[in-house]
Formats: structure tokens, C-alpha cells, sequence
């Protein structure tokens, strides 16, 4: 028996061990930002997700399930946000300012926070699609075993959201 508790004891701390930081960042944001609209707030959801996981990483039993763990932790920080009020309704005024882009010019800047705002008005499971592929640079097989979902679901979902982003950017530019 004896055995078996120091073998469940390096696991944890294995686990403990692997708890990326660096590496889930990006998912979690977007995971976070899907949910929260405001990046802001999505960074502080973020934030928050990684210091419940640390505190509960020996919680962890097998380290492949970091993902869906996070998820997890992500999806119940997010809930608590909301439940609280602590989100804000929209995004902060110009996202392009908080870049520091200043080299871009207004019509673009105005473009790009546009196209911002459009991905911000999709369906909840779309802009996660979105924002995975497009910030995180995720591919769909990495998508599909983040989001616990087949490949072809991604792919039908981000097709279905450049549709959307499609059609309202034709709508708005029609004469």
C-alpha cells in the first residue's frame, strides 16, 4: 500500500510539474474572451483560472486531461463572473489603442475594431472557434481536442462563422 501512496504522490507532483503556463495561456484566453466579451475581463478570468489550478493541481489525476481540467476551471470562473456582475457589458472603446498600433491608419484601425465587434456579436460557440483559430493560431485537429469535439465540428463551425462574418460585412457595404 505504501507503494501505491508514493506512486499517487510523484503523479501529483508530475502534474505540478506540468502545469504550462506559457502553453495553456493563449486557450484559456480565448476559451475566457469567448465567454466574457471584454478582453479585459478575459484576462482577469485568465488570471484567475490559473491560480484556482494551482491550488487545486493535485486534484489532477492523469496529466493528459490538463485541457479539459482547465476547461473546466475556466467555464466555472467565467460562470462566477457573470453571476456576479463583475463583467463589463462591452468592449473597451478602441481595442486598437491598447495594441499601440499607431502605424495603422484610421480607416484600417476602424476596419480592424469593426471586424472586433462582429466576432464579439457571434454565437457563443462560434466565437470561441474564431478566436482559437485566429488569435492562438490553432489548428482544427488541436481545436477538436481542446474543445472535446470531432474535427468536422470545427470545421463546420468556423465555416459557419466566416459565413456570418461574411454575410454582415456584405450586408453593411451593400449600396
Amino acid at each position: 500500500m505504501n507503494d501505491l501512496s508514493n506512486d499517487l504522490r510523484t503523479e501529483r507532483e508530475t502534474s505540478a510539474c506540468q502545469l504550462d503556463v506559457q502553453f495553456w495561456y493563449r486557450r484559456v484566453f480565448a476559451f475566457c474572451h469567448s465567454r466574457l466579451i471584454s478582453p479585459i475581463d478575459a484576462e482577469d478570468a485568465t488570471q484567475e483560472t490559473f491560480v484556482r489550478a494551482l491550488g487545486r493541481i493535485h486534484e489532477l489525476r492523469v496529466t493528459a486531461a490538463m485541457g479539459g481540467w482547465l476547461r473546466q476551471i475556466a467555464h466555472n470562473v467565467c460562470v462566477d463572473m457573470i453571476r456576479r456582475q463583475k463583467v463589463r457589458q462591452t468592449s473597451p472603446a478602441n481595442l486598437n489603442e491598447v495594441a499601440g498600433d499607431s502605424t495603422e491608419s484610421i480607416s484600417g484601425r476602424e476596419s480592424r475594431e469593426h471586424l472586433i465587434q462582429l466576432v464579439h456579436a457571434l454565437p457563443e460557440s462560434l466565437r470561441e472557434i474564431v478566436l482559437l483559430h485566429y488569435y492562438d493560431n490553432m489548428t482544427y485537429d488541436q481545436m477538436a481536442a481542446w474543445l472535446n469535439v470531432a474535427r468536422s465540428t470545427v470545421n463546420d463551425r468556423l465555416s459557419k462563422a466566416r459565413q456570418l462574418l461574411k454575410q454582415q460585412l456584405t450586408m453593411e457595404h451593400a449600396p
